[in-house]
């Protein structure tokens, strides 16, 4: 089973340990090269954690079942590891380099790549630094990285045997059901797949039984998400999809930009049209399967992958390993310059990211695409670091001015931002993702008129307008100085502080998503 390679001669030796282990060992520098990046809604999720392992359920404000959950799977492992009293977030992302490292172990082992192939397939998907930057970054991301990485391994093996054994199609159906709790969307990769290994395989018990598997943990969290909080989307479906977004080149422009960056271009270029007339009727359905996965997701990213927080080319990093791998294993003869020149490309990528920024476009400079938007194109991941620890000393500072208060209401604070809050758990926060209802949308206006604490960031395109109402006020002065007022270099210098109104005009939101605003 694991002498599948059918890009290398048969004498072509398995990659050597030591070359393995410095592989390995550069993932991790790179990780640690990147590691002041933490996305900034990886500290919302901790906030859902550390409640759940509070015994306060799993919500972001104590007493509201609204999700803004996108991952499911990520939200029940951190809150798994706050009810061992560790701080969710941060061993979340230490943990994260190990699961993109098995899934990149296991793709070796099970699939048997060698050679040059071995090199190509290294570099364009774990010395790639959007993987790396994504593994570090605090949300789901190198989970499906692992089992996206994971259910293609399996799929290789069964298509170079010809046949699948009954554990092959159990684990297939355990892994696209997981990956459906990692991110929704998943299914557009696995679902096409699946079916085409039933049109085959239909007679096989095994194959109902990982249906099974697969229909029982999707379904059985839908079933728990409109139960528990009215709805089987999270909020951001609605804001970013169901009620508009961001305009629709922003998203043909990261399809084409992570197209050109990733260096995918680079191996498919070598690939040579073949017949599967020959190959087993099996590896003819999945291939066939997998073609039109394929043209499912490019037409769903270019739609969302341009959206906020899809920056950094993060809805296509947890495919990267899975088509790297499967084009590597394609290549009819992996060259050595070819290798090396996927490997020049990447050393030119790490650095731009880690000193350029980390979104980087440079197809918006080509007419037609200029019109598009790339999102923290020019932030570096320690500036971004920067800003997390900026976010963090602001909560320390919140929450000893609110003590100082000497008052006994429970404090509201109003965010730009979603890791705020994670440092102030006991704060009311209002904040779009977790604030948004079916009935009254985001109210912004309402939610700073409503608060305590209002945040200005600088670099915001709303920021001056949540001063301005929040100076509109009448427990705020006009000429009120910002509190904890910091100025940084955010693409040009900022200031970025906070209002203080101490009578803030209740606003109640509702316990659920479908609630009305009062």
């Amino acid at each position: 089973m694991t002498d599948y390679a059918p890009h290398a001669p048969r004498g072509t030796k398995a990659p050597h340990p030591l070359l393995i282990a410095a592989a390995a060992l550069v993932f991790v520098a790179l990780c640690a090269l990147y590691w002041p990046f933490a996305a900034d809604d990886a500290f919302i999720v901790g906030r859902y954690a550390r409640n759940a392992a509070a015994g306060h359920g799993l919500v972001y404000n104590i007493g509201e079942q609204v999700s803004a959950l996108t991952s499911p799977l990520h939200a029940l492992i951190e809150a798994a590891l706050a009810s061992f009293g560790l701080a969710p977030v941060e061993s979340y992302r230490l943990l994260a380099p190990l699961l993109v490292l098995a899934g990149w172990a296991v793709a070796l082992r099970e699939t048997g790549i060698r050679g040059s192939a071995f090199v190509i397939f290294t570099a364009a998907s774990l010395l790639s630094p959007f993987v790396a930057l994504w593994t570090v970054g605090g949300l789901e991301t190198p989970l499906l990285c692992c089992l996206a990485t994971l259910f293609t391994a399996r799929l290789v093996v069964i298509s170079g045997t010809g046949g699948a054994r009954p554990r092959d199609l159990i684990w297939l159906g355990l892994l696209a059901g997981l990956m459906f709790l990692t991110r929704y969307d998943s299914v557009l990769v696995t679902a096409p797949i699946l079916l085409a290994v039933l049109t085959v395989e239909y007679r096989r018990p095994a194959l109902w039984l990982g249906a099974a598997l697969c229909l029982a943990l999707a379904g059985g969290w839908l079933v728990l998400a409109a139960g528990y909080y009215g709805d089987i989307f999270p909020t951001s479906y609605y804001l970013k999809f169901a009620n508009g977004g961001r305009p629709g080149i922003d998203s043909l422009s990261a399809l084409l930009n992570f197209v050109l960056l990733s260096g995918l271009w680079l191996i498919a270029l070598r690939l040579r049209p073949a017949s599967i007339s020959a190959k087993p009727l099996l590896a003819r359905a999945i291939l066939r399967g997998a073609a039109f996965s394929l043209a499912l997701f490019a037409v769903y990213a270019s739609r969302s992958s341009g959206q906020h927080m899809m920056f950094g080319y993060r809805l296509f990093v947890p495919y990267l390993m899975a088509a790297s791998l499967m084009l590597a294993l394609a290549l009819p003869e992996a060259r050595r310059w070819l290798a090396a020149a996927v490997l020049a490309a990447q050393a030119g990528m790490i650095a731009v990211v880690g000193f350029v920024g980390i979104n980087p476009a440079p197809l918006t400079r080509i007419p037609g695409l200029d019109r598009a938007y790339a999102e923290y194109e020019f932030i570096t991941p320690a500036t971004y670091g920067d800003f997390l620890q900026m976010l963090r000393e602001d909560a320390r500072e919140i929450a000893a001015h609110w003590q100082a208060q000497g008052r006994e209401d429970q404090p509201r604070i109003y965010l730009r931002t979603g890791g705020t809050g994670y440092w102030l758990p006991e704060f009311y926060v209002y904040e779009t993702l977790v604030s948004y209802r079916h009935d009254c949308g985001v109210p912004m206006a309402a939610m700073v008129d409503a608060a305590h604490y209002m945040q200005q960031l600088g670099f915001s395109q709303v920021g001056t307008v949540v001063e301005d109402r929040g100076r509109a006020r009448g427990d705020v002065a006009d000429d009120a100085a910002l509190l904890f007022a910091t100025e940084m270099d955010w693409m040009g210098r900022h200031t970025t502080g906070y209002l203080y109104g101490p009578d803030p005009i209740p606003l109640d939101l509702g316990p659920t998503l479908a609630s009305p605003c009062r």
